[in-house]
């Protein structure tokens, strides 16, 4: 099968895909060098009837998005009519994105989703979150009496572990993948407050408090009801927040390859994209969901200040950019990746990496 596969950084799906055996062409906003080298990847600007555009000439058996494509559903739409969509059908990716609709799901079928509302609070402890975001962007803590941003709404706050659930889902059934930690203001990633930073997983197996089943339940039963009431198809993910008392609130839904579906993968060792398009092709679910084997982990390094970037051959690396790239403040420089035999071991070697990668990137400094 010759697959396209787009969205604003592609590179994780891209490597799943190949290794599972499909012929890839990317397209995303970067085009870094490690995926330029495996397959034809186009660099695109931010704009979405480009993508449209390149995908019309390309001669394909299927597409499939990563990040933020779910706030492009009219030109989902159209790319629906070009080439054959392997994922949700761009009716789901709005429900996906609606809140009013996941609060009335999620109520209906006993999953915890945060108080929301469309007007500005009076107090304080809410969130404000932009309708069209991804990766955290768009999300900010609510002052009472700042200026009202255009299209967002307002979520209670949840005090907890963020984590992030993967799936797949067909025929109106899902099965649970595997679960992370989210990295969420690490200070050493540079990231801002409440973007996404990087992975940690598996996590339950790391999670004293509760008993890892009953956590397994409350992902599961979300999953399933995306699936059996929605209509999601393939891959999805689900942000939850678990607080001190073992619930799980739903923050956030994904309904396409994550992020940190590249971590699941690490730790069993299964293939992402291959689950997705036999779910999508031939409506097929593993049999079970897979049991971790080790310890794994990514981590997004942010530049803080521009600098140009040199590449660090000791250390696992993607998302690289091509040797000279200058990387703005406060964009991603690349990603760091770790795999360990304790949980613990994997956010502390991330974040010694990211110290040694940027004392060779910001020698000058010293």
């Amino acid at each position: 099968m010759r697959l396209a596969i787009m969205g604003a950084s592609v590179r994780a799906a891209a490597f799943s895909a190949l290794e599972a055996g499909f012929e890839v062409v990317a397209a995303d906003l970067f085009a870094d060098c490690d995926l330029a080298a495996r397959c034809p990847a186009a660099k695109m600007p931010p704009d979405p009837h480009a993508f449209v555009r390149w995908l019309a000439e390309r001669d394909i058996d299927g597409w499939m998005v990563t990040g933020s494509w779910e706030n492009y559903p009219d030109q989902m739409e159209r790319m629906a009519e070009l080439r054959p969509l392997l994922g949700c059908a761009t009716d789901v990716m709005r429900t996906c994105k609606q809140p009013i609709r996941l609060v009335s799901l999620f109520s209906a079928g006993d999953v915890r989703f945060p108080e929301t509302q469309f007007t500005p609070p009076p107090g304080s402890g809410w969130l404000v979150k932009a309708i069209s975001s991804a990766g955290g962007l768009g999300v900010d803590d609510w002052l009472p009496g700042s200026p009202v941003p255009e299209n967002c709404y307002w979520q209670r706050k949840i005090e907890g572990t963020p984590i992030a659930a993967a799936y797949v889902a067909a025929a109106g059934c899902a099965v649970l993948l595997g679960v992370t930690e989210q990295l969420i203001d690490r200070r050493w990633t540079h990231s801002q407050p409440y973007h996404y930073a990087g992975s940690v997983g598996p996590y339950t197996l790391a999670n004293s408090r509760l008993a890892e089943g009953a956590l397994a339940m409350q992902l599961a039963h979300a999953g399933e009801l995306l699936a059996s009431k929605l209509g999601v198809v393939g891959v999805f993910g689900i942000d939850f927040v678990l607080d001190d008392a073992g619930a799980a609130w739903v923050v956030d839904v994904n309904p396409r390859y994550t992020a940190s579906m590249e971590v699941v993968e690490r730790f069993t060792g299964m293939n992402i994209v291959a689950a997705h398009v036999a779910a999508c092709t031939r409506g097929e679910l593993p049999a079970h969901r897979p049991e971790p084997a080790c310890y794994a982990g990514k981590a997004y390094l942010f530049a803080r200040r521009e600098v140009v970037f040199r590449r660090l051959p000791e250390l696992q690396l993607a998302d690289i950019p091509h040797q000279g790239d200058v990387i703005p403040r406060g964009k991603p420089i690349c990603t760091l990746i770790v795999d360990a035999e304790e949980y613990g071991d994997v956010q502390r070697r991330l974040q010694q990496d990211a110290k040694r990668l940027e004392s060779w990137l910001f020698a000058d400094e010293v």
